[in-house]
């Protein structure tokens, strides 16, 4: 009797149910504490500056120097417009520029001419005053000496030489109008300098040139092609400002603060780990809403378990498309653990998770 109660005592059924138990219990915790701690998430897509490329101007291509997909470094040329009119352009704005200078000189013999002219009309005024003071002097010291219309006549060329005067003055003020500031002020040069910049500008725009480091795919010209101004002819696509967004729920990210170090996994690279920290946390997430003058929608939900919602988490790191493996691409899938501080054999088990899902990439 005692042989069977000690039997039933160590029952392998009754002690499984314990252990699963126990580990069931273990790994829930395990779960809710690491769900804080050290948040998991493999909602995670590598993001960069998505960049459509565009002519300033309109043109008709003559040369593409580059290839779908291809690396470029900063300035390389992408392709070239036709520059003929617009080299001629900036022909014209040149002989424009030449044409203002030399009216500019024109004008500044004019201001000269008039300024001559004043001369001359003062010193004709002179010699007008000294008749007319002398013949009035003879009149009075012998009144029949000469005749009257005479004295009237000196006074009538008095008169005249005077008004002379004062239009020779407007007229230099009207040349001097004319000539405006003078030397490279001028406003008909500045007028004529900015078309030839503008001019010259537009040239240069001919030649489309990569803005940064990075590569350009989605190549859609050749030679032949009419390009207008603002059409995308080529997408390019940034290497040196690149991140990971990663969606975790608000329950992740009550201890998630930016510049906590990340453990990231690309499905691209099984077996790998690569560091990262964190940019920042996002404010917010678009939601559906009833346009104004609309009742809004209710959905009727009757789920226990609401599904929860996320937040984007943007994460910087060392990129590996900038070591040469261009296997890394913009919405590369990933999977990511954020280590909130110091905590413990908390760390320790999500670094062996993360661990355990690169090499779990090999297989899916």
């Amino acid at each position: 009797m005692a042989e069977q109660k000690t039997k039933k005592s160590i029952d392998p059924v009754r002690v499984w149910t314990w252990i699963l138990l126990i580990i069931a219990t273990l790994l829930l915790a395990w779960h809710l504490i690491s769900d804080r701690l050290t948040p998991f998430t493999s909602q995670a897509r590598l993001h960069a500056l998505v960049i459509p490329i565009a002519p300033e101007i309109s043109g008709t291509v003559t040369e593409v120097l580059v290839n779908n997909n291809q690396k470029v470094k900063e300035g390389q040329t992408l392709f070239q417009l036709d520059p003929n009119r617009y080299q001629l352009a900036v022909d014209t704005a040149q002989a424009d520029l030449q044409t203002a200078r030399q009216s500019m000189g024109a004008s500044g013999a004019n201001v000269n001419a008039a300024e001559a002219n004043l001369v001359s009309a003062k010193a004709n005024l002179v010699r007008s005053e000294q008749d007319a003071i002398r013949l009035r002097r003879i009149q009075e010291e012998d009144p029949g000496a000469i005749s009257v219309r005479r004295v009237e006549s000196a006074e009538a060329t008095l008169s005249a030489a005077q008004g002379q005067v004062t239009a020779a003055k407007a007229n230099i003020e009207k040349a001097k109008q004319d000539l405006g500031q003078t030397g490279e002020q001028n406003s008909r040069i500045l007028q004529a300098q900015s078309a030839l910049n503008q001019a010259e500008l537009d040239l240069d725009k001919t030649t489309v040139r990569a803005p940064e480091n990075g590569l350009v795919t989605d190549v859609r010209l050749d030679k032949g092609h009419y390009a207008g101004a603002g059409a995308p002819q080529m997408t390019f696509i940034t290497v040196e400002n690149i991140w990971i967004q990663a969606d975790f729920t608000e329950n992740n990210i009550g201890n998630i603060r930016p510049g906590n170090t990340v453990h990231i996994v690309f499905d691209v690279f099984p077996g790998e780990v690569f560091i990262g920290t964190i940019r920042e946390i996002g404010f917010g997430v678009d939601i559906d809403t009833a346009p104004l003058g609309r009742l809004p929608t209710i959905d009727n939900n009757r789920d226990w378990l609401r599904a929860s919602q996320r937040y984007p988490v943007l994460i910087d790191f060392s990129a590996p498309i900038q070591d040469g493996r261009t296997n890394l691409r913009v919405g590369s899938q990933a999977s990511v653990v954020v280590f909130t501080g110091e905590n413990g054999w908390i760390n320790t088990l999500a670094r062996f998770r993360i661990c355990l899902n690169s090499i779990l990439t090999y297989a899916y």
